[in-house]
Formats: C-alpha cells, sequence, structure tokens
C-alpha cells in the first residue's frame, strides 16, 4: 500500500514519516490518509477561513467544534451548522442525501442540543438530465427527516450546466440546548472511560472521506460504480434512537465529551477528541460491536457506518449513563480509555497495532497558507450586458425558470410541521419557528445562488450574505450568526483556488459590514468532473432571535388599495447573474454589493417598518427573478391585482435585476402617511410602483407602453415544471 491508495501526496508522506519518525505501518498510513485528507483536515480552506469575522455579543462557541452556538434568549441557546454531502449524493443519491441529513443532525446532537429544524440547499445539472437525481436525494432528505421527527422548514434549488456531474447536497440543522447541557468535543479528562453507543460497524463508507469526498469525478460510469461501496447507508430509526439516547445520556451530567462517528469514523472521532481535550486515547479494536465479525482493524477504523456516537463517561457516572441509553433499546459498549499522554494507541487482541500522536493525526496536516496579496479580490469584470427592448413573455418565462419557480413539488415531500414549532414554513422565502422553551422565536434564512459567483466569486459570497442576512432583518428579527457551506473545485488549480479565496472574501467583507459572526461552516473541494469546476458556490444560513414568531411580518398583499413602493432601488439595476441573463445565455457579472450602504439601508427599513401598526405593510426581499418575481408572489395567485408604472429607460433593469439590498413593500392606505414621514426621517430611499387593485390582473405601464398579463397565467408558469430548452454555460 502506497500513500496515493489513501489520498495523500509524496510530500504528505515524508511529513507523516517525519512526524512518527518511522514509516507508518498500513494501518497507521490509512489513519493519516483519513484525516489529512481536504474533507477532515480543511488543509487549503484553514487559513482563508481563520479570516472570517468569528466573534460577536451573541456567540457562545464558533468555528472549530461540531457546530457553532449563539444565545437566542436567556440561558437557552441555539446550536447550528451547514454541510455538505456531495460526491456521496451523485453516487447514490437517496442514501448519500439521507446521511448527509442524518451527519448534520449528528453534529448538532453533540452539542448536547436537540434538532429542531432542517434546511436543504441543493444544486443540479440542467434539466431533464438531473432529474433522476434530483428526485433521489429529496427522497432522501425527506426520508431521513421526516423519519427521525425533525421538520425540514425551507431550502433553496439552482440548476445549471456546472453541477451536471457534480450535484450539491448541502444540509442545514439547528437545534436547541440549555447552557448548563451544552457539550463539546474537548472535555474528555484522563482515566475516564470511551464508549461507543448505536449502530455495529460495518463495511460501509470506507475511505469516504480520503478517495470520495477528497478527490475528482471521472465521467466514466465504471468510475461512479466503483465508488459505491464507500456511500454510507443511513438508518433514520436507529437515529431517532441514538439522538434520544445522547440526550438522555448527556442529561445525567456525567457526559464529558460526545463526537459523532462521521467522516472517517472512529479514526476522526477518537483523534479529534484526543486532541481536542489535550489527551490521548486507547481502543481496543477487538471490543467495538461488528456487523462482520471478519473486519480488520483498518476497516473498524475507517468505516464510516452511520448512527454512531462515542461518549467519553467517567468510570463513577458509567453504571448511569448505561440505564439512560438502555431505555433507548441502545447499548453503552466500552472500546477503551483516556490516557494522559498525547497519543492515539489501538490494540487489537491485545497486541498494538497502531500508535501514533493525536496531535499528528487531527492537528498535524501541513496546512496552505494564503500570501498576503490574495487576501483581496480582483477588480470587477465589466458589468456592462445589453438592455434590449422589454418583452412581454419574459415575465412568465422567468417566473417558470428551475431557478424561480414554485418549490411545492419539492417541499410537499417534506415534512415542515412536526414539533409543531413551525409558525412559517418552505412556502416562504425565509423560515420562522415559535419555542415551547422560550418567549422567543427564530427565524432561518439560506442563500446561495451560483450564477452570482459564476463571474465574480467575491461578489457571489457577499451577495449571498447579505441576502441571508437581509431576509432575516425584513422578518423584523435580529441576526445572531451565520453558518457557511463554500463548494469548489479542485483547489490545486490556480484558477479554483483564486475563486475560493475570492468567495471567502465577499463572505468575510460582507459579515463584517453587517457585523454579524460566522460561527462555523463546511468546505467541500474538488467538485469537478474531468477538470471542469462548478461554479464557486457559498451557501450561506443565518439564524435570527424573533421576539414575536406567532406574528410574523406578512409577504403577500390582503387586499386592493396598497401602495407598492420598491426600497433601496439600485441606482444602476445591473443584470449580471440574473436568471434574466442566464436564460439568454449571457450571465455576465454580478453586480459588487455596496457594502458601505447595504447593511445601514436595511436596518434603516427595519426600524421604519417596526414602527408602522401591526398589519400595515407587506414586505419581500428581491432576490431571484428581481422585482418581477417578487411582485407576483407579493399579489398571490387570486389577487388583488396591481397597476405599476416604471420608466421606460431600464425596464428590463428595474423588473429582473437581482441586485443585493432590494426589498419590495405594501403600505395599507392609511398607513401611508406615515411611511413616507418615516422613510423621509430615516433616509429610506424608495421608489414607488403603483397599487393594488381588485382585478386578478398585473397591469404594467412604461412611459407610453403598456403590458398586462392575468395572474392565473403567471402562477400557472410560477407552479409549472416544464421549461424550454436553456443554453448551455461553462
Amino acid at each position: 500500500m502506497g500513500p496515493q491508495d489513501v489520498g495523500l501526496t509524496e510530500a504528505e508522506y515524508e511529513a507523516v514519516c517525519e512526524r512518527l519518525g518511522r514509516a507508518p505501518n498500513p494501518l497507521e498510513l490509512g489513519l493519516f490518509g483519513a484525516l489529512w485528507s481536504e474533507h477532515c483536515s480543511y488543509k487549503s480552506s484553514k487559513s482563508a477561513l481563520a479570516t472570517l469575522p468569528q466573534r460577536g455579543p451573541a456567540v457562545v462557541a464558533g468555528p472549530g467544534g461540531n457546530a457553532g452556538v449563539v444565545r437566542l434568549w436567556d440561558d437557552w441557546l441555539l446550536a447550528f451548522k451547514v454541510e455538505s454531502h456531495n460526491h456521496p449524493s451523485y453516487v447514490e443519491p437517496v442514501q448519500g442525501a439521507a446521511t448527509g441529513v442524518g451527519g448534520i443532525i449528528r453534529d448538532v446532537v453533540a452539542m448536547g442540543a436537540r434538532p429542531i429544524a432542517l434546511m436543504d440547499s441543493l444544486r443540479f445539472g440542467p434539466e431533464p438530465a438531473s432529474e433522476r437525481l434530483l428526485d433521489g436525494v429529496v427522497e432522501g432528505v425527506g426520508n431521513y427527516g421526516n423519519s427521525i421527527g425533525v421538520p425540514t422548514v425551507g431550502g433553496e434549488v439552482y440548476f445549471g450546466a456546472g453541477y451536471a456531474g457534480n450535484p450539491l447536497v448541502n444540509v442545514l440543522c439547528a437545534g436547541l440546548v440549555r447552557e448548563a447541557s451544552l457539550m463539546s468535543s474537548a472535555g474528555a479528562r484522563s482515566g475516564s472511560r470511551v464508549y461507543l453507543v448505536g449502530q455495529p460497524t460495518g463495511r460501509d463508507g470506507i475511505h469516504g472521506a480520503s478517495l470520495l469526498a477528497s478527490q475528482d469525478f471521472s465521467e466514466h460510469p465504471e468510475a461512479v460504480e466503483s465508488m459505491r461501496p464507500t456511500v454510507q447507508v443511513g438508518d433514520p430509526f436507529t437515529g431517532k434512537r441514538l439522538m434520544e439516547a445522547t440526550l438522555a445520556a448527556i442529561a445525567t451530567g456525567w457526559v464529558q465529551a460526545v463526537q459523532d462517528l462521521g467522516a472517517a469514523g472512529l479514526t476522526s472521532a477518537s483523534a479529534e477528541v484526543a486532541y481536542r481535550s489535550h489527551c490521548g486515547m486507547e481502543l481496543d479494536l477487538d471490543r467495538v460491536p461488528l456487523r462482520e465479525a471478519s473486519m480488520t482493524p483498518y476497516e473498524i477504523m475507517l468505516s464510516e457506518t452511520q448512527e454512531r456516537m462515542l461518549l467519553v463517561v467517567p468510570e463513577a457516572g458509567a453504571a448511569v449513563v448505561a440505564d439512560a441509553v438502555r431505555r433507548w433499546d441502545l447499548e453503552l459498549i466500552p472500546v477503551g480509555r483516556v490516557v494522559d499522554e498525547d497519543i492515539l494507541r489501538l490494540r487489537w487482541h491485545g497486541a498494538v497495532v497502531a500508535e501514533v500522536a493525536a496531535s499528528a493525526l487531527a492537528g498535524g496536516c501541513p496546512v496552505r497558507t494564503v500570501p498576503e496579496d490574495a487576501r483581496w479580490p480582483r477588480p470587477a469584470p465589466a458589468l456592462a450586458l445589453e438592455e434590449p427592448a422589454f418583452q412581454p413573455e419574459w415575465l412568465p418565462q422567468v417566473l417558470a425558470h428551475p431557478d424561480v419557480r414554485d418549490r411545492e413539488y419539492i417541499y410537499r415531500r417534506y415534512d415542515w410541521m412536526i414539533q409543531t414549532r413551525t409558525v412559517w414554513g418552505p412556502d416562504h422565502d425565509v423560515a420562522v419557528l415559535c419555542l415551547h422553551e422560550a418567549p422567543v422565536g427564530v427565524t432561518l434564512a439560506l442563500s446561495g445562488p451560483g450564477r452570482w459567483a459564476a463571474a465574480d466569486a467575491w461578489a457571489g459570497g457577499a451577495g449571498a450574505v447579505a441576502r441571508a442576512i437581509g431576509a432575516v432583518l425584513l422578518q423584523d428579527s435580529e441576526p445572531l450568526g451565520l453558518t457557511d457551506g463554500i463548494n469548489c473545485g479542485n483547489p490545486n488549480r490556480p484558477a479554483v483556488w483564486r475563486e475560493f479565496l475570492d468567495l471567502v472574501g465577499g463572505i468575510r467583507d460582507a459579515a463584517t459590514a453587517f457585523a454579524v459572526p460566522v460561527t462555523g461552516g463546511n468546505v467541500s473541494f474538488h467538485n469537478e468532473t474531468e477538470g471542469r469546476a462548478i461554479w464557486p458556490t457559498a451557501v450561506i444560513g443565518a439564524v435570527g432571535r424573533h421576539d414575536h414568531p406567532t406574528r410574523p411580518w406578512p409577504d403577500r398583499v390582503p387586499e386592493a388599495g396598497w401602495r407598492l413602493v420598491l426600497v433601496n432601488p439600485p441606482t444602476v439595476p445591473g443584470l449580471g447573474g440574473s436568471v434574466w441573463a442566464y436564460m439568454r445565455g449571457n450571465l455576465g457579472a454580478y453586480p459588487r454589493p455596496d457594502l458601505t450602504v447595504i447593511p445601514q439601508r436595511l436596518r434603516r427599513l427595519r426600524a421604519l417598518l417596526a414602527r408602522l401598526p401591526e398589519g400595515a405593510f407587506c414586505v419581500r426581499t428581491v432576490g431571484d427573478g428581481g422585482l418581477a418575481a417578487a411582485l407576483v408572489k407579493m399579489l398571490g395567485p387570486e389577487g388583488p391585482g396591481a397597476a405599476i408604472a416604471l420608466e421606460p429607460q431600464a425596464l428590463v433593469g428595474r423588473l429582473f435585476s437581482e441586485v443585493a439590498g432590494q426589498a419590495l413593500v405594501a403600505i395599507r392606505p392609511g398607513a401611508w402617511r406615515a411611511f413616507q414621514a418615516g422613510a423621509e426621517a430615516a433616509a429610506v430611499a424608495y421608489l414607488e410602483l403603483g397599487e393594488t387593485w381588485p382585478d386578478p390582473v398585473l397591469s404594467l405601464q412604461a412611459g407610453t407602453q403598456g403590458w398586462s398579463w392575468s395572474l392565473a397565467a403567471l402562477w400557472a408558469a410560477y407552479r409549472s415544471r416544464v421549461q424550454a430548452p436553456r443554453p448551455s454555460h461553462s
């Protein structure tokens, strides 16, 4: 067995030998291959991620743990994080997506938190070729979330040729925990026992982290088929018992550290707990419950069998914890102990078969540094896109585009009401949850259109942050933290490395401008096939505290006579990166968000709306499909309709621009003067569009020209999955 067989380069192999003072044996080589993989070590991204703002008044736990944690109310905390399961979902869509959901749920449980919500961010190639992958992934997400009892309260899905061979499956999970019950993987103490709980270990998922998640794809079917054994198989019903058993064990007060057996399985769990706890660990592998008796130490350590958890418990508390676990028909299996030295020592029937420093495994991988001159984005690409004369068929075409259309065909397969916390679910642009445990609620938003980053990764990263935080703010919620799912191609290629740095730079600059910290997240590299990388894609999850969650700000206008305004209208409504531009085969470059003004403008708008009487307005952020899509969604399928008027100049840009910071607001007649006065006092810029009327028709006037569409026809387009052939994009 050579270093390439476990995903190591020759230089990394030499570094392993230097740290050990000798050549590793095959088992030790496999351990290093797994933990020094891109997926586990973050060797290409760690330095760049360190530049993100990580501290804030609400932050309790930042990057480095199983999930970020923010203070929600009093001693109630919210743990949340986004993770990817991209390559497994391409090889085996149902199980790849299902185990991605199970993994992020266990990450949140490992913080001592009860999961209360899931959101999914999906990317596929053009239809109809992507139909099988889409249906499989949606089935996997729904099956696991529905069965384990965690609602999928929202999400997003986008399509593009760049994702044809590399679909993206990013899943966000949020969970509640009382401060006294907050756990980590850093609390193990010398002399305590190491236990496993959950499924017996099998041969599924071996080398999933090193040879699947950290390698480029080949287009050859036989190459993809050969990766199938590296995909884990999920069991949500065991996952439910494991979740409850782990939380019950933590509630005893005896558990010192918890770690999910995810990527790299027992190797990662044991080495990370030892490293973060500044101690060591000795494991007796012949005590690990096995699904197949013939398994070797190599297979046991690198298996990624799902629904397993590692617990560290002092001997005095073992009986209490075992009793708590047994109530969920699971057993607390002793497999080792914590020692007071920097070591991971593995025994097999009494003989030592591997002995390496835990710090070398979990913290010793050579890390790629970020040059000082690479920490700033390149000059913005040219933005100009020719704006032709408006064509009325563009409005229904944009509404029917897969990146805009109604997502009901996806979320109807999810249970978003289980746990009875969901006030607003996936039929809205943000999710709102009320809590049984506290007098506040939670707002969750997810954003990350790869179109925006296709030509300018910095703009795409910044725009995703601005849209996610804007959605939280305009639901009258206070943003507490961000989590990022960063997806790129092979970082060893200079162009991809530059895109990644720009993407991180945009996230950093926008999060800093909004003063909202990034508490953790995930990086997925090697999303490319035969040298063709995906668009650099940043999936941004934002969480906020909602002080009146049972009365969310409405996003649909109720009746005729309401004034419609576009708040924060861009001076130049650029079309780059928009759905309209994509449909015409020329994406251009997404306009860079002006971070010197957008955060203040959105906060001032929130404050202005909060001073209006309840029920006097409704509001939507402008996103995919621009103002036109936001307007149609605000009116609803049955009306009221609206009559709007726009200047003929830049009409197409005004309708379809997706520039960050825009918001569509409808004002009840009796509150119009209060809105005007408040906007003037707060310097909130807005453009009057028109007003709603009884007829279920949308009328547009631009100078001497006018057009009209029935809402029934527009909503038929919005709810359609049928789409004319679209141009290919590289």
